[in-house]
């Protein structure tokens, strides 16, 4: 027994989509415009067609975002290329306002989420991120920087403690570094340091990378024998002034790996070594700090 329905039984929606399936070895589904597909108002949840203008199988689903009814792509997991969709894609603009977190999506597995950058997000829209969640732009911001552009920065200062130096050559002032990973081989790290103390004739400061004096190559001076990028000179041993010295430098370290940043420090002339006192003076009642800045700078 079968029963059959025609006429006006069958409201519009229906019949377009009885009419365009037909079943043969396969179930074919009813291959329709963007604009029919919209001209379908509010079908049954579960309605499948063929988007030919967008080529490809659709659902009309009770939440297909944010709660909303709508249609949405089958399977699939979103736009990608290659065999087994090895790289999945996305577009630069988000169209739509979006929420992301498990309470307006019904989920925790709407937590957490990401997107290759660059991304903008179109005027007029928002993206929401609920606390608790978080959202990921892989690349784009930083890869958008260009040559001289600061990448990161790294601030390192001492103690208001008072440590004496006395070496014919550079040493490290105690408990002022910095260590500072960089995101490209080529980055250079711009150094800035301010080093209070006081004046003994010749005073001289260069820089360390691990350990190792990286401006050795810079010879010349008397007070040292390699290594000075500041030297001051007062004219006398008077110990009771306080004085400020900027500290400059560049580096290009060539790896990704973490890198340790210190000061060295020298008050000498022609072999005759002087009490350097660093964040103080040789009185003992004056205090300050020493600080050091690293800056990552992107390179060519």
């Amino acid at each position: 027994m079968s029963t059959k329905i025609n006429g006006n039984q069958i409201d519009a929606a229906t019949r377009a989509i009885i009419t365009a399936l037909t079943v043969t070895e396969q179930i074919n589904l009813p291959s329709l415009t963007q604009t029919a597909i919209n001209g379908l108002g509010t079908p049954a949840f579960g309605t499948l067609v063929y988007n030919a203008t967008e080529d490809m199988a659709q659902i009309y689903l009770q939440d297909a975002a944010q709660g909303v009814p709508g249609w949405d792509d089958v399977g699939g997991g979103g736009p990608s290329v290659g065999e087994d969709s090895i790289i999945r894609t996305n577009g630069p603009t988000i169209g739509e306002s979006l929420t992301i977190g498990p309470t307006a999506n019904g989920g925790v597995e709407f937590t957490n989420g990401f997107t290759a950058g660059p991304v903008q997000v179109a005027s007029g829209y928002t993206v929401t991120i609920e606390n608790g969640a978080s959202w990921f732009i892989l690349g784009g911001e930083e890869n958008d920087l260009k040559e001289g552009e600061v990448v990161q920065a790294k601030f390192a200062s001492t103690p208001p403690d008072r440590y004496l130096i006395r070496n014919n050559n550079l040493v490290q002032i105690p408990n002022l570094e910095v260590s500072i990973a960089p995101t490209h081989t080529n980055s250079k790290i711009v150094l800035i340091a301010m080093i209070t103390g006081n004046a003994r004739h010749v005073t001289s400061f260069g820089f360390f990378r691990d350990g190792n004096l990286i401006t050795s190559g810079l010879n010349g001076n008397s007070n040292v024998s390699s290594g000075s990028v500041a030297t001051t000179y007062t004219g006398d041993d008077t110990s009771d002034h306080m004085y400020s010295w900027p500290v400059n430098y560049h580096d290009t370290p060539g790896t990704t790996n973490a890198v340790t940043y210190t000061v060295g420090a020298s008050a000498s002339w022609g072999g005759s070594i002087r009490d350097l006192y660093i964040n103080d003076r040789s009185s003992n009642d004056m205090r300050s700090v020493s600080t050091l800045l690293a800056l990552e700078v992107r390179g060519n």
